[in-house]
């Protein structure tokens, strides 16, 4: 008979898939969910080790030379009396995979026996260390992922690893005659870079999907990536943003509304994250998406919900590859769904330059901007800070990269990034738009004597966080101006007196213009500053 629990029963297919041959079973009854099952399964040389300090240096001494073995043990402190093997295992590079079964996670803490943290209890000692909660409602991806991680990462650090596996009681787990069937699949990663060939057999499956597309997420922008890019835009649909690519082309406006024959069935998905939210939500939905994920560390990263394999290479490297091997020798066919994106993309260009230019506001601001950079003979970064900021670069920022602290997407920090660029890039000009917001929560950025002439610095006044204007269901929240988008009256110009920075500020959009092309051309031995009162 077996448990009817399906992270059990997944895990289990994987430890097979990834060539787990022997499990050391300790006993206990949190525990004897995965220890049935496994033995019902039959796949596996299982040890029966009552001791688990003993049973730690017993699964060490099975892996030693070997694949990696399993040691499962039961709730509360039995996880802790594997440390000792996991430690030597760590220092030695052996793969020892340690399973602990755990209390459903309202009981942790709560003086229910057998129960403590035990998720994140070796992770000084493991190369990986997941616990497979149920937290979220389908897990069947999150799961699957998060133990292929771990196995996979026990192989290639040859290192031990930790799943923590969340349980019922046996007395309150249905069973059945047969292993209960549960979708898994083994995320394929090879433990080194991979070759040539590798990418290849990756270009060719994605040449022969029926609605092939390539994600680039914030990546330092090259010419060399972009100029590559350019080239396998020719057959296949990128969704790029000027945080990765010097070339890139906005989505965000309509890709809410795309109709099923525009969404993708096959996806490499390249970089880090993007600035549009939405694709992670509309993509994630399709129920016939292969995701392959080009990264050089080999990390397990898919915003959509769904990743088949790791392609170990460098971006560049991928796009040079399968832009010679699409152009030489597999071209994809220019068909309707090719066509179909690159008209929205034509059209959602036409809307964005079609805004109200007679207007004070932040678009009409961070469009003309761009517009006089086109213009400009010197070499320059650009930071955009985070919010409304940002989505406007990937509305009108072409031509160049742009710089953002999208790892975690704070508001914080902007300017001092920007500002300690510039010192780096003393040469060149470095500007920075951003929010008021995030002027004001970094305005000590201007507080720092090694800032010189080449900082300068674009705020977008509306006096409040204008991004929650657009945040469906905040219409009626009689606080949402003051308590949540923090609505205030300050400007910059005294900040910027008393750091002894040039200040400029509009409040018409002829002075908006006349301030932009003096930052853009003016000489001066310290930071400026143009604010731009675009209302709200």
């Amino acid at each position: 008979m077996f448990y009817k629990e399906d992270k059990v029963n997944m895990l289990i297919g994987l430890l097979k898939e990834y060539h787990v041959e022997n499990v050391v079973l300790c006993p206990g009854s949190r525990n004897a969910i995965i220890a049935n099952n496994i033995l019902e399964d039959g796949s596996f040389n299982c040890f029966p080790v009552t001791d688990e300090r003993s049973a730690g240096f017993f699964a060490l001494g099975l892996s030693i030379g070997m694949n990696p073995s399993a040691i499962v043990v039961t709730s509360g402190s039995a996880l802790l009396n594997v440390a000792p093997a996991i430690v030597e295992a760590y220092y030695q590079r052996v793969p020892v995979i340690v399973i602990s079964a755990d209390r459903p996670q309202e009981d942790i803490g709560q003086n229910v026996g057998q129960t403590m943290r035990q998720y994140g209890a070796l992770d000084n000692y493991v190369a990986c260390s997941v616990n497979l909660t149920d937290a979220m409602g389908d897990n069947t991806y999150y799961h699957n992922r998060l133990i292929c991680e771990a196995l996979a990462k026990s192989g290639e650090y040859k290192r031990p690893v930790h799943i923590n596996v969340p349980l019922p009681s046996p007395a309150e787990c249905e069973q059945a005659d047969d292993m209960p069937a549960i979708p898994y699949n083994k995320i394929y990663v090879p433990e080194v870079s991979c070759d040539i060939e590798d990418i290849r057999d990756v270009v060719d499956e994605m040449s022969s999907a029926r609605r092939p597309m390539i994600v680039l997420g914030q990546e330092i922008a090259t010419q060399g990536l972009s100029a590559e890019l350019e080239m396998l835009k020719q057959s296949v649909v990128v969704l790029s943003e000027p945080l990765s690519d010097l070339y890139a082309r906005p989505y965000a406006g309509f890709i809410d509304s795309i109709p099923d024959s525009m969404l993708p069935d096959f996806i490499v998905y390249i970089g880090g994250t993007t600035v549009c939210r939405s694709i992670y939500s509309r993509f994630a939905s399709i129920t016939d998406l292969t995701v392959w994920r080009v990264d050089q560390a080999g990390e397990f990263t898919s915003p959509f919900r769904r990743l088949d394999g790791v392609l170990r290479c460098s971006a560049f490297d991928f796009v040079r590859i399968a832009s010679d091997r699409l152009k030489m020798d597999k071209p994809v066919v220019n068909s309707s769904y090719y066509h179909e994106w690159h008209e929205a993309f034509d059209k959602e260009n036409q809307r964005l330059m079609s805004i109200d230019d007679n207007m004070l506001t932040a678009a009409a601001t961070v469009k003309y901007f761009e517009e006089q950079l086109e213009d400009i003979d010197y070499d320059y970064y650009v930071h955009y800070g985070n919010s409304t900021a940002v989505r406007l670069a990937c509305q009108y920022a072409w031509g160049h990269g742009v710089y953002c602290n999208r790892g975690i997407n704070g508001i914080e920090g902007s300017l001092s990034t920007a500002a300690g660029h510039s010192v780096i890039k003393e040469n060149d000009m470095v500007f920075c738009v951003l929010g008021d917001l995030s002027f004001f929560y970094d305005q000590n950025a201007l507080w720092n004597n090694n800032l010189s002439g080449n900082l300068r610095i674009i705020i977008l006044n509306d006096h409040h966080g204008g991004i929650f204007d657009n945040v469906k269901g905040l219409e009626t929240c009689a606080g949402r101006d003051r308590f949540i988008a923090g609505r205030h009256t300050a400007d910059a110009r005294g900040i910027c007196t008393q750091n002894d920075i040039g200040y400029l500020s509009a409040k018409t959009v002829a002075e908006m213009h006349l301030g932009i092309v003096t930052l853009l051309t003016a000489e001066t031995e310290r930071p400026m500053v143009m604010e731009v009162m675009v209302g709200s």
